[in-house]
């Protein structure tokens, strides 16, 4: 099955995790497709383009040749209500958080994060690092 990966994937390999850079060059070992949902680069991105630099130079070379997955009207239906049955529930989940974990359900993807709030998705598979 298809990998997403999440911002904090992408800071942690960015950074020298241990476990996010050996996690990376696993999935670039694979022939399974690896990619980025389009609100998750946004996001990474941001930072990129704030810190400049060195720092931004990494980050382009970290996603040059990567698929991006886009989020459309679909994604935007599930995001809208995926966020409400958990609010529904009292669990709050970040819209931004909650576009990402859309683009990668709709795709029928795993998505890859260090960020342990996408355990509380319920259909959403995740793999950590």
């Amino acid at each position: 099955m298809a990998r997403s990966l999440d911002t904090s994937f992408l800071i942690d390999v960015l950074r020298g995790h241990r476990g996010a850079v050996a996690k990376a060059e696993l999935l670039d070992s694979e022939s399974e497709a690896v990619t980025i949902p389009a609100p998750a680069l946004a996001e990474f991105l941001d930072g990129a383009y704030f810190a400049g630099g060195k720092y931004l130079a990494k980050a382009m070379q970290l996603i040059a040749g990567r698929d991006v997955v886009p989020f459309d009207k679909e994604c935007s239906l599930i995001a809208g209500q995926l966020r409400a049955d958990l609010r529904s529930r009292g669990v709050s989940l970040p819209m931004l958080d909650a576009m990402i974990a859309s683009t990668v359900l709709r795709h029928h993807s795993i998505l890859v994060t260090g960020d342990a709030g996408f355990n509380r998705i319920p259909a959403l598979a995740v793999e950590s690092y």
